[in-house]
């Protein structure tokens, strides 16, 4: 089945990237800035792999140092290792994404070629050197871009990072149903906390919207269950928060309802017209949270005296419905 899946992508992404069609389309915005993503995912590990960390006599260089090399520092010991040890692929690759961070294209193109050409089986760094390719020719993944993208998924089908570069290789190309079916791929492929599963979610709510697809509506419901002492009617005037937010990163909420205790009918649906921003919906949003804050005065921000309690993680694309309780 593997090898099935292979020779049929290849396939398509060969007639993708036909020299007549590519002359005309040009990569959209939106899924340059998925290689852009990716590309700083892929650089995280950078000071990891500044110095090929299985070469002994390299260590003692890095424990006498009291803090990360800068990039350029770790250049120049790359590019003195490598006088030593010009035979290091890997050691070559990381010179060719460091030369990328540091805005030095011909370098790392440089690099990656002699990477290539001592290993051209290593999927990482075929990825990362289709996609600094791509960068030096205005975010086009044409030409050997996208021919290093069809060898790393010949060689494993399953790289989640591969089938991302494949999925831009063929929207640039116009090939926008063999782009949603390669992104469902790379979906699939990703644990459910992967920090990357967001971006590839998003992008294909944007390739639905570009096809002109109707948009999935996701929606959180939130039952709440309030303490005898919350029903008294001291508390009639303060306001019930209930929002949803992001369980990694910004806690801004994504969409919030904001109800006075007294109106308050023990339920409420959270939907893509709660949203805050008309850039980041609901139905955009994965793995949440939600969260019910009693506030006295309705402040955006949590005050002394607020009750506040969170959900466990939920996915909004189940649907999902919440009991909470508030004391």
């Amino acid at each position: 089945a593997k090898q099935e899946i292979t020779q049929t992508l290849a396939i398509e992404l060969n007639q993708a990237t036909g020299a007549d069609t590519l002359a005309q389309k040009n990569i959209p915005l939106w899924s340059i800035g998925l290689m852009v993503a990716f590309l700083v995912v892929a650089s995280l590990g950078i000071y990891q792999l500044l110095t090929p960390q299985p070469k002994a006599e390299l260590i003692p260089q890095i424990v006498e140092q009291s803090e990360p090399p800068s990039l350029k520092q770790s250049m120049a010991e790359l590019k003195q290792y490598l006088l030593e040890k010009p035979d290091d692929f890997e050691a070559w690759q990381t010179l060719g994404l460091v030369s990328f961070e540091l805005g030095e294209m011909e370098d790392s193109l440089s690099a990656y070629e002699r990477s290539y050409q001592l290993n051209s089986k290593n999927v990482s760094m075929l990825v990362e050197y289709a996609s600094a390719i791509a960068t030096s020719q205005n975010d086009q993944f044409v030409g050997r871009a996208s021919m290093l993208v069809r060898e790393a998924l010949e060689i494993n089908p399953n790289a989640p990072d591969a089938l991302y570069l494949a999925g831009l290789v063929a929207a640039n190309a116009g090939q926008f149903d063999l782009a949603k079916k390669v992104w469902q791929r790379a979906l699939s492929l990703l644990p459910q906390d992967h920090p990357d599963r967001p971006i590839l979610e998003d992008i294909l709510v944007e390739l639905a919207q570009i096809q002109g697809e109707e948009i999935p509506q996701y929606q959180v419901t939130i039952n709440i269950d309030l303490s005898e002492r919350l029903r008294q009617a001291e508390f009639n005037e303060h306001y019930l928060m209930v929002y949803i937010k992001a369980a990694q990163g910004r806690p801004m909420p994504i969409a919030i309802q904001k109800i006075k205790l007294k109106d308050f009918s023990g339920k409420v649906t959270l939907t893509d017209e709660n949203s805050v921003m008309p850039s980041r919906k609901l139905s955009q949003s994965t793995q949440v949270l939600a969260v019910v804050r009693l506030s006295q005065s309705g402040a955006a921000m949590k005050q002394a005296g607020d009750i506040q309690v969170l959900s466990s993680v939920i996915n909004v694309r189940d649907n999902p419905t919440v009991d909470l309780q508030v004391e």
